[in-house]
């Protein structure tokens, strides 16, 4: 299991570089059709589904396989997640250009919680929040990789990344946007 939490914090790292990267890009060329702006906006929603299922997976992997049971803030990422994922897959199978409508709403939520969760993580006095239980407490780093990647790091980049895509990277002509 050490060897795939690895490559989660691997990923995740990736993620967060590739977010920033776009990110710049959209700032940067906002309005501008070059190359690298077209080239990313046919990729989008692609992206966003691949990115959305396998973090959905990774999350399965994580509590059926790797044995860690989910808290509370670990549950309401995933009311934010499974549905992003089956959202997506369906808008792009469907070319539903309308997609942000749903898809935005679940990832501002969901980054909402996924930061919210990792500040009880991170910040001792709100340890002792009253959403926690204490069989499985949300306050406890069941995985921290490079110092600061647990769990709701690793949601809350998914989110992150795609509200940048879905947001920054609107193209009309591709299956979903």
């Amino acid at each position: 299991m050490a060897s795939v939490l690895s490559l989660f914090a691997w990923g995740v790292l990736f993620i967060n570089a590739l977010t920033l990267m776009l990110f710049v890009l959209a700032v940067v060329q906002y309005r501008r059709k070059t190359k690298a702006v077209i080239r990313v906006r046919s990729i989008a929603g692609p992206l966003s589904v691949l990115v959305t299922v396998v973090a959905t997976l990774g999350s399965l992997y994580l509590s059926e396989i790797g044995d860690l049971s989910p808290c509370r803030w670990c549950w309401i990422q995933r009311v934010f997640m499974y549905p992003l994922a089956v959202v997506l897959v369906i808008a792009w199978l469907t070319r539903d250009r309308h997609v942000r409508r749903y898809a935005v709403p679940l990832s501002l939520m969901g980054v909402g919680a996924s930061i919210w969760h990792y500040l009880l993580q991170q910040v001792p006095s709100l340890s002792d929040a009253k959403s926690c239980s204490l069989t499985t407490p949300c306050s406890v780093t069941y995985i921290e990789k490079f110092g600061f990647i647990s769990i709701p790091w690793m949601a809350g980049s998914v989110f992150v990344l795609v509200l940048t895509l879905l947001i920054g990277f609107r193209f009309r002509e591709g299956r979903i946007g």
